[in-house]
C-alpha cells in the first residue's frame, strides 16, 4: 500500500487498539472496584454487563450517523467519549458514577468507534477491494488487549486511578492521530448511507443472510467459547494458569486468522470463504466435548482461533456490496448489534445449560449445529453479482 494509505490506516488501527484494548481490560477492575467502593462482585460487574448492552445498542445509531456526519467525525466522537468515560471513571467516588461513566459513556464511545465504523472509514482509503484492510483493523481490535492489558496492569500497581487514566490517555493519543492523519471522503456521497435506511435493508435478502450468521458468530465466539472456555478447562482439572494460557493462545490465533481471512477476502469468493469459516468453527466445537487434556485444548484454541474473528473481513466486505441502497454504514451497525445480542445470549445460555445438565456438552454441540446453519446461509451469498435491489413484496 502507498504511504497515503498506510499512514491513515495505521491511525485507525491505533483507535482499534486503544478502544478494544480498554474494553478488554475491564475484568481487571472488578476486584479493585469491590475494594474501593465496598461492594459485591455482582454490583461491580454491572459496569461490564451494562457496557455490553449499551455498546450493542449504540452501533446502529453510529451507522445512521455515518451518512450524516461522515466516518471520521463519528470515530472522533467515539474516541472522545471513551476518553471522557474512562477519565471521569478514574476520579469518581461512588460505584454508580463508574457505571455511568464507563458502562454508559465509554460504551457509547466504543459503539461509535467500533470496528464497523473504522472499516467504513477505511474503505474509502483503498481502491477496489479492501478485505486486507478490514483484516488489519480487526487484528488491531483482537490484539488490543495483548498490548493494553499489560500497561493497565502495571499502572494498577500504582493505583486504580492511574490504571483507568492510562486507558483514557491511550484514547486521547488515538484521537490525536486520527484527527491529524485521517481525511474523510465518505461524507461526499451521503446517499450511499442514507438512501432508504432500515426499510430498504429489511427487504434486502442479502442483509438477513449476513445478519443471522453474524448473530450466530457472536453467540458461539465471544459469548459461549470466550466466556466459558476457562471454566471448561478448570472443570477438567487444569489449573488457572494453564486455562488462561489456553485462552491467550486462542487470542493470538485470532490475530493470525483475521489477517489470513482479510488476504483471501480480496482473492476468493467471499460467500464461500465465510461459509468455510463457520464450517471450520462448527467442526472444532463438535470435537470440543471430547478434548479434556491440556495439549488437546491448546490444539483446539489454535484451530478455533483461526476461525474465530476470521468472519469479520468477509462479512464487512459483503455488507458493503449487498447493502448499497439501504446504506452499508447503517447495515454494519445493525449487523454488529446482532453480534452483540448473540454474544450476550451465548454467555448467559452457556451457564444456564451447564447448571441444568452439569456439563457444557449440549452448549457446544448445539452451537456447532447453529454454525452449520450459518455456513449454509453464508454459502447462499456465493458468486452473486446482483444489483442488490430490495425484494418485492
Amino acid at each position: 500500500m502507498r504511504r497515503q494509505v498506510v499512514v491513515p490506516v495505521a491511525a485507525l488501527m491505533s483507535a482499534a487498539v486503544a478502544m478494544f484494548g480498554a474494553r478488554g481490560s475491564l475484568g481487571l477492575f472488578i476486584k479493585p472496584w469491590q475494594e474501593a467502593f465496598g461492594t459485591g462482585r455482582g454490583a461491580a460487574s454491572l459496569v461490564t454487563a451494562l457496557g455490553f448492552v449499551v455498546y450493542g445498542l449504540s452501533q446502529p445509531v453510529a451507522g445512521k450517523l455515518l451518512g450524516i456526519w461522515g466516518g471520521r467525525r463519528v470515530v472522533l466522537v467515539g474516541l472522545a467519549l471513551g476518553a471522557v468515560g474512562f477519565g471521569v471513571g478514574a476520579f469518581v467516588t461512588e460505584l454508580w458514577m463508574v457505571i455511568v461513566a464507563v458502562g454508559v459513556v465509554a460504551a457509547v464511545g466504543a459503539g461509535f468507534a467500533s470496528l464497523a465504523t473504522l472499516s467504513y472509514l477505511a474503505a474509502d482509503l483503498v481502491a477496489g477491494r479492501s478485505g486486507f484492510v478490514y483484516g488489519l483493523l480487526t487484528a488491531g481490535g483482537a490484539g488490543g488487549s495483548v498490548l493494553i492489558l499489560p500497561i493497565a496492569t502495571a499502572a494498577l500497581g500504582v493505583s486504580l486511578r492511574a490504571s483507568m487514566a492510562s486507558l483514557a490517555l491511550g484514547m486521547i493519543l488515538a484521537f490525536v492521530l486520527v484527527a491529524l492523519l485521517v481525511r474523510d471522503r465518505s461524507g461526499r456521497d451521503a446517499s450511499r448511507t442514507s438512501d432508504g435506511g432500515i426499510g430498504v435493508l429489511v427487504r434486502t435478502p442479502g442483509f438477513w443472510l449476513l445478519l443471522v450468521p453474524f448473530a450466530v458468530c457472536g453467540y458461539t465466539s465471544t459469548g459461549l467459547t470466550d466466556t466459558h472456555l476457562i471454566p471448561y478447562a478448570t472443570d477438567h482439572h487444569m489449573n488457572d494458569a494453564t486455562a488462561s494460557a489456553v485462552l491467550a493462545t486462542l487470542a493470538a490465533f485470532n490475530v493470525a486468522g483475521v489477517l489470513v481471512a482479510g488476504f483471501f477476502t480480496d482473492r476468493v469468493d467471499r460467500g464461500k470463504l465465510l461459509a468455510g469459516v463457520y464450517a471450520m468453527r462448527a467442526g472444532t466445537l463438535f470435537l470440543l466435548p471430547t478434548l479434556t487434556s491440556p495439549s488437546s485444548l491448546f490444539v483446539f484454541a489454535a484451530l478455533f482461533g483461526l476461525a474465530d474473528f476470521a468472519s469479520v473481513p468477509p462479512t464487512t466486505s459483503l455488507t458493503r456490496s449487498v447493502c448499497v441502497l439501504g446504506g452499508w454504514g447503517l447495515a454494519l451497525g445493525l449487523i454488529a448489534a446482532a453480534h452483540q445480542a448473540g454474544s450476550a445470549l451465548g454467555a448467559w445460555l452457556g451457564g444456564w445449560l451447564f447448571e441444568r445438565t452439569g456439563s457444557y456438552d449440549l452448549s457446544f454441540k448445539s452451537s456447532a449445529f447453529a454454525l452449520l446453519v450459518a455456513a449454509w446461509l453464508s454459502y447462499r451469498l456465493r458468486d452473486r453479482r446482483l444489483e442488490h435491489q430490495p425484494a418485492l413484496a
